[in-house]
């Protein structure tokens, strides 16, 4: 063989005789996943960013305690492989739903992931004698877990925990984007304990008791809330003790969900003098789904207590 010919013949690149002879292995398709409602779909969106997206039960328009199901919706819990969710204490339609799951398919609530979390009793209403109160679909345990930073850390881990075991393929990714949410979380708090720096000592009252792990978390000063179910406004009693509790205090916020009429709480702030009417949303209604919607809503909620708690 010349020198000529040895230099014609194709050379082939090591890696792609490795690749010959030893095919790598395809990789298994990641699974469909579900979440009920967006701050819990953000966090998983972000432990899964890279591998799939996972897809959002309620819209923004919809709530978790009464919206009846579309038929996108449906089909989406026929074919799901995996769904995180709360659990019948809020989502109650979708609880309903839950026997359309395949065989296979894996469902995972609050009780599943709560080890490690700080999980709040539901609070009597500012009117109601102690004890009375909780018949509401709610139950005795407060579900709006997810506005602690802490709550929102245990979530991460389990979730990457679960999709690791569900797609090994793809345990490295899940537990990479799982570290990076935490760090993520880490900034959050410094960010929030900024923003609320000035507004702890200021009185406020919730429209509806979805609030308090925000609270807790943050060391802020609420008085409660006006009424368990949010679908019933306050009436003329509830408009006159709140007159009666408000007048010794120099100023107090009053927060609605924008889900909830400003008009039920107009009355209320008509009637004391000493209140001012804000919003916040603890659902992140008005933000953006995906990765980026947890860390917006929190901030959210930060600028709107701040702006209300300052202008009083």
């Amino acid at each position: 063989m010349t020198v000529l010919s040895m230099l014609a013949r194709p050379v082939w690149p090591l890696a792609l005789l490795v690749l010959m002879v030893c095919p790598v292995k395809a990789l298994a398709d990641p699974p469909k996943v579900l979440v009920s409602i967006a701050p819990l779909h953000s966090l998983v969106a972000q432990v899964m960013d890279g591998v799939a997206e996972p897809e959002l039960v309620y819209e923004a328009s919809q709530s978790p305690h009464s919206s009846a199901m579309t038929p996108r919706q449906l089909k989406a819990i026929v074919e799901a492989d995996l769904l995180f969710w709360i659990g019948p204490e809020l989502e109650i339609s979708l609880a309903r739903l839950l026997p359309r799951l395949s065989a296979d398919a894996q469902a995972f609530e609050l009780h599943d992931f709560d080890a490690g979390m700080a999980l709040l009793p539901m609070r009597d209403t500012l009117f109601t004698p102690s004890g009375t109160d909780h018949d509401h679909d709610h139950g005795d345990l407060d579900p709006h877990i997810w506005l602690s930073l802490n709550n929102a850390r245990v979530f991460v881990d389990f979730v990457a925990t679960r999709l690791s075991e569900f797609d090994p393929d793809h345990r490295d990714h899940y537990q990479r984007n799982a570290d990076q949410t935490g760090l993520r979380l880490d900034a959050l708090a410094s960010q929030l304990d900024e923003r609320l720096s000035t507004s702890r000592s200021t009185p406020y009252i919730v429209f509806h008791d979805g609030f308090q792990y925000f609270e807790h978390d943050q060391n802020l000063n609420g008085l409660g809330a006006l009424v368990l179910n949010p679908d019933i406004p306050p009436g003329p009693r509830t408009i006159a003790r709140l007159r009666d509790l408000a007048a010794p205090l120099e100023r107090v916020c009053l927060f609605r969900e924008p889900q909830y009429s400003e008009r039920w709480l107009l009355p209320l702030v008509d009637g004391v003098e000493t209140a001012t009417l804000g919003a916040i949303d603890p659902l992140g209604q008005l933000s953006e789904p995906g990765t980026g919607l947890y860390a917006d809503m929190m901030l959210r909620l930060a600028d709107d207590l701040a702006a209300c708690l300052g202008e009083t």
